[in-house]
């Protein structure tokens, strides 16, 4: 979390928000790290990344250093803009990872209200299909395959869990059981094809692999990442694959 000096409002009009947002993905695109949620409010930001490879002290740096020049030069002052050093709390597991997406994302709303997709500036609207020149981003995509592998099912899932009271465990509470259900499934399609799990990493056995996939995501329910960690399969092929076998609208 970024906030303003002083707890000063450093987004005083939506061409502010929006010049921030642009700046955060501009920087991200240079950066190895995921984005996996984030909201603008009128004098702080909520960000959820995973740096992979950068330190993340760097990229919170650049994209504070861009905006305080463009947010200095528009209203003619100097001086800092923002608090010396960005507040940070590490991500334990995925049930975590969630609940603190839902709550970036009720953020503006209040613990009473429900996020809706017409606040703009947080990603929400993206997740919800109703973000207008923002692509929901490849790590966002991850976070729907986790709910489920049709991305319609997967989205009114995911609005589903930003309603409920108590989303702790909201379908994570059954991992073992669909873990121990894709592994029967994957020791019986391998048998049945003859093939080892090494096997699966050779370029020409794609076709069958795509027909494994989904196997596992209409049957066990396993999340993309789940899918990709079974098979020792990088999970943005996995993904591309689960989307590519999504029907069309």
């Amino acid at each position: 979390m970024m906030r303003g000096n002083e707890l000063k409002p450093v987004f005083l009009d939506h061409e502010d928000k929006e010049k921030f947002l642009n700046i955060m993905l501009a920087k991200k695109d240079g950066a190895s790290l995921r984005l996996y949620a984030y909201c603008i409010m009128d004098n702080h930001i909520h960000m959820l990344i995973h740096a992979i490879e950068q330190p993340l002290e760097r990229f919170m740096k650049r994209i504070g250093i861009t905006y305080a020049a463009y947010f200095n030069k528009k209203y003619n002052r100097v001086g800092h803009v923002f608090q010396d050093r960005f507040r940070s709390e590490a991500i334990e597991d995925e049930a975590y990872l969630l609940n603190v997406i839902r709550y970036i994302h009720k953020n503006p709303f209040g613990p009473k209200q429900n996020p809706t997709s017409n606040y703009p500036w947080s990603s929400y609207p993206a997740y919800t299909g109703y973000a207008e020149g923002f692509p929901l981003l490849p790590e966002m995509e991850d976070i729907l395959c986790q709910f489920s592998s049709n991305r319609k099912s997967a989205i009114q899932q995911f609005c589903e869990f930003h309603l409920a009271d108590n989303p702790q465990g909201f379908f994570l509470d059954t991992d073992d059981e669909r873990g121990a259900n894709a592994k029967a499934l994957l020791a019986h399609f391998l048998q049945s094809h003859s093939m080892r799990i090494e096997d699966l990493r050779k370029q020409d056995h794609f076709p069958i692999v795509v027909e494994l996939i989904q196997l596992l995501l209409s049957q066990s329910k396993s999340s993309c990442r789940q899918i990709a960690e079974l098979l020792g399969i990088n999970r943005e092929k996995v993904r591309k694959i689960a989307v590519s076998l999504e029907p069309s609208p």
